[in-house]
């Protein structure tokens, strides 16, 4: 069986939506869908915030993206903070005026699915908030089965939108924590961070507040925000035009764990080079277009073989990573007040203000759209 939308037992209206004609570069407009009400086991949400990544973008340019069944536009966002206004009469667990956030992907019939598993499903036929043929979360509510629904503390409202990108590197560490049970002796050190977008800067918040040693490295050179960002955590932050990732990688121990968040594929081939023996390497990033490289494949394949490294994929996250993010960032607050904060960089004053999407100003981070 093949999950789909939930169900919406009834709808009261319609409400505004930023939406895209999925396959139509720059076809980003507002439009209107309907505002449902919470079945039995559903939660109807307010939505507050909604963050743009580079997925979105990715969907406004038309590199993938669906659109529900029947349906011409897409409503985009799937990095959401909202506060709940009402419950269906079996959920248990939320009441109105709680802060929640969900997480985006919903099974298909798999193996991986319907043993609760549906960021690791196998045939690939899920359905994604924003992203794959369910609306996303930029809209004035939505109304979400209260399975896919996870609780924010009132005192992290002000960094909650950013659950559902920590969630991914939550996910990314666990997984390469659960391969190194291979390795009776792991206890990793030494970490590099390939990028320093919200997913490299959040996985070096992450391993610094596990406790690693880390140095992030991203193209620009020093100054520049994402680098404070990084240097505030106690990592260092190197810049690739002006160290060579094997350079960088020369000056440290071996490098037992490494997060490749560039968004390009040359970086990742350089990182299986130097991944210390038995490291592992976790590719986290989307990787746009087709470009080729020559890479020294025989020494790639012998250093892998020889020093029983591993290289994995991560791709979206789990309740449990949700969760996990949900805690680690209150953590956070405690250790480095009002750092996490600083990954905002920008704020759009509701849903009209969609146009701005697109812009990227100069050091921006993360952009937030204030729904409600």
């Amino acid at each position: 069986m093949i999950a789909t939308a939930p169900s919406i037992t009834t709808s009261t209206g319609a409400q505004s939506g930023v939406a895209v004609h999925p396959g139509q570069a720059n076809s980003l407009h507002l439009t209107e869908i309907p505002r449902g009400e919470p079945g039995p086991d559903q939660v109807q949400i307010r939505v507050r915030q909604v963050g743009v990544c580079g997925t979105d973008r990715e969907i406004i340019h038309a590199s993938f993206g669906t659109a529900p069944p029947g349906e011409a536009s897409l409503v985009i966002g799937h990095e959401m903070l909202g506060e709940v206004t009402a419950v269906g009469a079996g959920v248990q667990g939320f009441v109105p005026g709680e802060l929640v956030t969900a997480t985006v992907r919903r099974p298909d019939g798999c193996p991986a699915c319907l043993a609760g598993q549906p960021d690791m499903c196998q045939w690939l036929q899920y359905t994604e908030r924003g992203i794959a043929g369910l609306h996303g979360f930029m809209t004035e509510s939505v109304v979400e089965d209260a399975r896919w629904v996870v609780g924010v503390p009132r005192e992290i409202e002000h960094v909650g939108v950013l659950v559902e990108p920590i969630s991914v590197v939550e996910k990314a560490l666990r997984q390469a924590n659960l391969i190194q049970h291979r390795i009776a002796s792991w206890n990793p050190r030494t970490a590099l961070v390939l990028g320093a977008g919200p997913i490299g800067l959040t996985g070096t918040l992450l391993l610094r507040s596990r406790g690693l040693d880390v140095v992030t490295m991203a193209r620009r050179p020093a100054p520049h925000l994402a680098a404070e960002i990084v240097i505030a955590s106690g990592a260092r932050y190197v810049s690739m035009q002006e160290t060579s990732i094997r350079d960088i990688a020369a000056e440290l121990p071996p490098l037992d764990l490494i997060f490749e968040a560039t968004g390009s594929a040359e970086p990742g081939f350089a990182a299986m080079e130097i991944l210390g023996n038995n490291g592992v390497l976790m590719l986290i990033s989307g990787v746009g277009g087709a470009a080729a490289l020559s890479v020294a494949a025989a020494d790639i394949y012998r250093s892998l073989l020889r020093g029983n490294k591993v290289i994995a994929g991560s791709v979206n996250s789990s309740r449990e990573d949700f969760a996990l993010a949900v805690a680690d960032l209150t953590r956070w607050e405690d250790l480095w007040p009002g750092l996490a904060a600083r990954l905002i960089t920008r704020r759009l004053a509701g849903l009209t203000d969609y146009a701005r999407i697109l812009e990227r100003p100069e050091g921006d981070i993360k952009t937030i759209v204030e729904v409600g």
